[in-house]
Order: C-alpha cells, then structure tokens, then sequence
C-alpha cells in the first residue's frame, strides 16, 4: 500500500540522504525533472537546483538539522534535464532513527510552473498597464471604484496632475472631486453621480483647480461585471481638454470671421453683392407669403470716375466709405444697405410703402453729402437712385434689381448726372 501510495502520488515525492543525495523518488518527480528514475537516483538536490536557490535551501536544512525547525518550504527553481529551468514549491521534513539522530529527508516537490510563468505575465501586464497610465496622467484622470462610490480602489497622478490637489481626498471620499467643478455644472454632474445603480457616463464639464484655473474635462465611466454579471468595479477616465476647448473657440472665431468677411465690402463695411443677394431672396419669400411689402432702391454715385480722376483713388475710397455711413445713419435697423459693385448701392427698405418711400426721401433732400478734404477743401458727393416697391409679378431678386436700376437710370436721362440727389420710381 505504501509503495503504490508512492509512487502514484499526484506531487513528486523524494527521500533525500543527508548529503542531498536522492534514494528514492516517485514517477511525478522524475516526470517534472525529465529524468528516469535510475539516472535520478544518482545526482543530488543541490545539482538540481538553480544556484540563486541553493543558498536558501541549505540554511533550512541546517536549522532542519539542529532541531530549530520541524519543517520548511520554499518556491524555487528546478534545472531540468534538458536545461530549462521549472518551478517547484519545495516542502521538506526530517525523519530521525529511534535514538533521534538524523535519517533522511522527506521532501514533497509540487509542480508551480505554470503558476509562476502566470503571476510573471501578471507581473508584467500590471508593470505595462502602470506604464501606460503615467504616461497619461498628464493629462488624463484615472480611478477605480466600488459600484456604490463608497471606496476608492485605484486613482493615477492624473487627479493631482489636473486638479492640483492630493489623491488622498479621493480615498476618503471618492465622489470629493464633485466638490471643485464649476459651479455651474456641478448640479447636472452630481446628478449623474447619485443614481443607484450608476450607470455608464460620458460628460463634459469644468472643473476649478487649486490655484482657481477653469479647466475643461471629457469624463466617460465604464461599469466593470464579474462572470456572474454583477457590477463589480467603476472605471473613470476624465481627459484634460483644456487646449482643445480653446482650440475649437479659436477656431469657432476664425470661422465666424471668415463668414464675416465673406458677406462684408472690404471698404465700407456694408454687406457685399452676395450677402445683400441672399437677403433679398429671403425678402421675396417672405412677401410671398403674404406678408408687408418692401421697397428696393438702386443707388449710383453720380460722375464717381471724375472723383477718381481729379482727386485720386484714395480720396475716391474715402468718399465711397463717406457715402457709406451717411446714408446707414439716416436707415432704420430693420433695413438693409449693401454695395454691389463699384459706385452702386442697393437698400432695402423693409416693410415700406409708397408713403414711407417718400418720407425716407425726405430724410435723404434733408442730409448733407459732403467729404471735408482739409484746408476748406469740402467735396460732394452727388447721386441718383430709383426705386420699386416689390409685387407678385416680380419672380428673382435679379428681376427686381433690374426693375430699380432702370428706374434709376431713367432718373439719369431725365435729370441728368450733376449736383443734387435725384429719384425715380
């Protein structure tokens, strides 16, 4: 029964002499080993193991020896037979003869190797994962929690890094980082925060830091399940997003003002051919739905090239944005003014009949078109302009613009192009 129970054990079993020598060993032992039984019985424990091992193994057996201990057992490494180094857990005990003098040495030899090269690859996966997190913990906050928020598992130098304060706080409270986000966000985050169960979350918000920057973080959260499909763990990663919030309000800006710049005359300011196009066709949609009719006047500087020619191109553009600002001053808010082109102008008088067409020129016999020069120089500036008051049988804003051109240029023929302000309608 003895020699079955032996020799079958699932561990490997040796009896080793007081000089190391194996006297007996079991087939598990000469398996993990790779060595027959008959060659194994001819080396030593000491040939076998991997020198950093040795040392410690010699002191338990001297204290084995001396009675200081009944027992020891230590993991260390085998070399096999074919020179690879294995794993064994190495648990040793003394059997002495009747007048209690040592015998020989009873040693279990239990085969750890894959559980060793498994804690190695874990030792190695939590070393990378440690890595990778410092390196995002510049600008990104990370933690593990319980599912309830009441304990803190994990948090990176990311919280000190971004919030500029001690981690510790986290561990006393994991939810304490609520406490420093804008106060106008801090309802809607909290808030998320206290439902039970919690549940996967992608915010973004702005926190207040030690020194009182406002800062701006992408949090998301991830609940982590065990095989049972109960929440475990919470997940948290909040990214710094600070640069890229000012990138984009950079870049928002930049847009804005290139839209700006598209619908706007360089010179006067005033919206260019494209825009006033456009709002004219708004205007047209609008009045066909029934809606107050609007009246559209063409404007054009009269004898502008001879301004040009006796004053210079500079004094032509200081009329041009003269002009300008005079005849914005005397619109109201609801109306629209825009340059089309070289000396012509169009106005949109919104919502205005005949009547309030007349009033406007009123308002305009009534102003003073004049660019001062210095040195009592004083220049006016004279034009003529026609108007139409928009009807159902007017179909594209280009019709329309023509209708009050050729009003305009009726107003030329029949009054000519110098000194006063003419119109036509």
């Amino acid at each position: 029964m003895f020699e079955k129970t032996f020799h079958y054990c699932a561990v490997g079993l040796a009896h080793v002499g007081l000089d190391g020598a194996f006297i007996r060993v079991n087939k598990k032992l000469c398996e993990f080993l790779g060595y027959p039984k008959e060659k194994l019985t001819q080396l030593t424990f000491q040939e076998l193991t991997a020198p950093q091992y040795l040392q410690e193994d010699l002191i338990y057996l001297e204290r084995l020896l001396k009675g200081e201990i009944e027992n020891y057992a230590i993991e260390k490494q085998y070399v096999r037979s074919d020179g690879q180094l294995v794993w064994g857990k190495l648990t040793v005990s003394l059997v002495r003869d009747l007048q209690d003098n040592p015998e020989y040495f009873i040693s279990v030899v239990e085969d750890i190797d894959d559980k060793k090269r498994i804690e190695t690859e874990l030792f190695k996966v939590d070393a990378l994962f440690s890595k990778i997190v410092s390196a995002f913990s510049e600008r990104t906050f990370i933690w593990v929690a319980t599912p309830d928020l009441d304990k803190l598992h994990y948090v990176n130098d990311g919280y000190n890094n971004i919030y500029g304060r001690n981690e510790y706080e986290l561990y006393c409270s994991p939810v304490s980082f609520i406490d420093h986000i804008h106060e106008d966000d801090r309802a809607r985050v909290a808030k998320v925060f206290s439902k039970r169960p919690l549940q996967n979350w992608d915010l973004q918000y702005r926190i207040i830091d030690a020194s009182g920057n406002v800062k701006h973080l992408h949090d998301r959260g991830s609940l982590i399940y065990d095989a049972s499909e109960q929440q475990t763990l919470i997940l948290g990663t909040a990214d710094d997003i600070t640069k890229e919030k000012a990138q984009q309000h950079a870049l928002m800006s930049a847009v804005a003002k290139l839209e700006m710049l598209s619908k706007t005359d360089s010179l006067t300011g005033l919206a260019n051919r494209r825009e006033i196009f456009s709002q004219l066709s708004k205007e047209i949609s609008r009045m066909e739905r029934g809606q107050k009719i609007s009246t559209l006047v063409f404007v054009d500087l009269n004898n502008f090239k001879t301004i040009n020619d006796d004053y210079g191109h500079k004094v032509g553009d200081m009329a041009l944005s003269h002009f300008s600002k005079t005849m914005e001053s005397l619109l109201r808010d609801s109306d629209r003014f825009g340059r089309i082109g070289g000396d012509e102008f169009v106005i949109l008088l919104y919502g205005t009949d005949e009547a309030e067409t007349q009033a406007f020129f009123e308002r305009l016999e009534h102003s003073e078109f004049t660019l001062s020069l210095g040195d009592g120089i004083s220049l006016p500036i004279a034009f003529s302009l026609g108007w139409v008051e928009w009807n159902s049988s007017i179909s594209s804003v280009q019709e329309w613009l023509d209708l009050a051109d050729e009003a305009m240029y009726q107003q030329k023929r029949e009054h000519g192009c110098s000194g006063e302000m003419e119109s036509a309608g």
